[in-house]
């Protein structure tokens, strides 16, 4: 093989060649290895009723991811944008009121709901407001169909 203007292939460009052939299949196979464990898909939720600074203001659902491969990524996005709760699994099912079916397509097939709760104890508790307080099944249902809310639609769901 000449390569070159000399017609021949330096040591040092031989020696890196052959080595990033042969890294090719050990990368491969950590590739394959990751791709893998990323890949599992599991649920993860953002409960935005729990928040740790007291600059962010307290919301009356929570987000829940079903199903993705990004489950850590937005348990980290929830922590540092909102400061509120993020988990594995689904949201509490405990004093829902109703929620929100996104109609929306992700990459991953996932699906996103957000879950309206009875927040009443905790507003009596904080003395503060929540956002997106809801006292009814109907006053979810109106905010599934606000599309300033859901630009992509969303559907009145029950848990």
């Amino acid at each position: 093989m000449r390569i070159g203007i000399s017609g021949k292939i330096p040591r040092g460009i031989l020696i890196v060649a052959v080595l990033a052939m042969s890294g090719c299949r050990a990368g491969g196979w950590v590739a394959s290895v990751v791709g893998d464990v990323i890949g599992t898909k599991g649920d993860a939720f953002c409960d935005r009723r729990y928040v740790t600074d007291p600059k962010v203001e307290a919301a009356a659902f929570c987000q829940e991811l079903v199903d993705t491969v990004a489950a850590s990524q937005f348990e980290d996005d929830c922590r540092s944008r909102f400061t509120a709760q993020a988990a594995d699994g689904r949201c509490p099912r405990e004093k829902i009121v109703g929620g929100c079916k996104i109609s929306v397509t992700n990459d991953d097939g996932s699906e996103v709901y957000d879950w309206y709760y009875d927040v009443s104890d905790l507003e009596a508790k904080s003395g503060r407001e929540f956002q997106s307080h809801v006292s009814s099944a109907d006053a979810v249902r109106a905010k599934c169909a606000d599309p300033e809310r859901y630009s992509d639609g969303a559907e009145f769901v029950m848990p």
